[in-house]
């Protein structure tokens, strides 16, 4: 099962150091999120006949921290620099009173 677990993280690692044209999360951040989304589904899929609840939620949440590392793309990390890039251009109006 390790050696298994050890080949399935050396071909993620592969993926991820890989870069794409969309990709708005850095290479370390993307080795993290690819090495605890794969861990995620392995423990929801040991834990579907034992929890199920906590199964779904953690192949869920697996899924998406893999996908995240290995297109090296996040949506929320992409909509929260956009609002930050909105505040800085929107031109700022100021009021002044004349004497």
């Amino acid at each position: 099962m390790k050696s298994n677990m050890n080949k399935l993280m050396d071909s993620v690692v592969d993926v991820v150091l890989q870069s794409t044209e969309n990709a708005n999360v850095g290479t370390s951040e993307r080795v993290v999120s690819a090495a605890t989304g794969t861990f995620m589904i392995s423990k929801g899929l040991t834990d579907t006949f034992s929890k199920p609840s906590n199964a779904v939620w953690e192949l869920i949440l697996g899924g998406a921290l893999l996908y995240r590392g290995v297109t090296g793309y996040c949506s929320v990390k992409n909509r929260l620099t956009n609002l930050e890039r909105k505040k800085r251009e929107e031109p700022k109006a100021y009021l002044v009173e004349a004497m």
